[in-house]
């Protein structure tokens, strides 16, 4: 019985030009920008070209984690984002 791996077991996935939380962020406020139009839209355009060279010097599950922080998030047997003191 022979069994493979990939040769990449680090790498994430990529869709175009994006890792797959990068194309999700991507898709989104295109969707949004297309919504609203006018300025709005092209200013939410404009900080998406600002925030995806910004992501990518951030390591690996950024926006995860930056979304647990905001509280949007909720990791599980994890603890929040304003616990301070931990007891085991």
């Amino acid at each position: 019985m022979d069994e493979r791996l990939p040769q990449f077991l680090h790498r994430p996935v990529q869709i175009l030009w994006f890792d797959s939380q990068e194309f999700i962020v991507v898709m989104s406020v295109i969707f949004v920008a297309v919504i609203v139009g006018g300025i709005i839209g092209w200013a939410l355009i404009g900080a998406l070209l600002l925030f995806i060279p910004w992501k990518r010097t951030k390591p690996r599950g950024f926006i995860p984690h930056l979304a647990w922080r905001w509280g949007l998030a909720r990791f599980r047997n994890y603890p929040g984002p304003t616990q301070t003191r931990f007891f085991e």
